[in-house]
């Protein structure tokens, strides 16, 4: 691997920490939640406010069609989805690895023969159906893992885990692994499913985060008075 294949690799493993890439291609249809950062300006015919600084604010903005392409390849790789909006058809061009895409959700799988869906832009209505994918390689796709079952109370702060950021925190949370308690108990089936679905590469045990959260879990019970030694 020469030093420009290495800094790629690089580059998407930091995309693939914050964020994961489902397995899709051309016929699925997929939800794209992208980034989007708008700057509110102060009305310039209003001469009474003062020049306050610009504040830019994020917001997601979700984006549904039809996976027509998938070209590329490494950090360079893209896919195309199209959509109809108010009867016209709109096409938008995703690289995989844009830090600008929060998520990637698959909706349905659909069933073709092609790998580039190009006819579709002269059809309409049920000619530019597409059959829903149901062979067995669909059917372990739709079964994956998806997270956990999610458990009673608030989210507690998985920050306090050495090795678990806020971006890390926002994607345990869309597997509804919200508690210490969780991290404490994972079985070996658990870490390698966040392994696998977080692209972790082993850091739940490298990195100790179940015996972090087991010592996290006895400072709090030590730290707590009972009621009857307070008085």
């Amino acid at each position: 691997m020469n030093i420009i294949q290495e800094l790629e690799r690089e580059q998407m493993n930091a995309v693939l920490v914050k964020r994961g890439v489902p397995e899709f291609g051309p016929g699925d249809t997929v939800r794209v939640m992208v980034r989007v950062v708008e700057v509110a300006e102060a009305d310039p015919k209003d001469k009474k406010k003062k020049a306050a600084p610009k504040q830019a604010t994020e917001r997601l903005q979700a984006y549904e069609g039809v996976v027509i392409a998938r070209s590329g390849a490494g950090l360079n790789e893209s896919f195309t989805v199209r959509k109809i909006s108010y009867g016209e058809g709109v096409e938008r061009v995703f690289p995989i690895y844009s830090p600008f895409i929060a998520e990637i959700e698959v909706v349905r799988r659909g069933r073709v023969r092609r790998a580039k869906l190009y006819y579709l832009r002269g059809r309409r209505g049920k000619a530019a159906r597409i059959f829903e994918r149901t062979d067995a390689r669909a059917r372990r796709l739709n079964a994956a893992w998806k997270g956990f079952k999610k458990p009673k109370g608030e989210a507690e702060d998985l920050t306090q885990i050495k090795g678990i950021d806020a971006d890390l925190f926002g994607r345990l949370k869309q597997l509804n692994c919200i508690k210490l308690e969780q991290i404490a108990n994972l079985s070996d089936e658990d870490i390698a499913n966040l392994d696998d679905t977080l692209n972790l590469q082993g850091r739940i045990e490298r990195e100790g985060w179940i015996e972090q959260a087991q010592r996290l879990i006895a400072e709090a019970t030590a730290g707590e008075v009972p009621a009857e030694e307070a008085k």
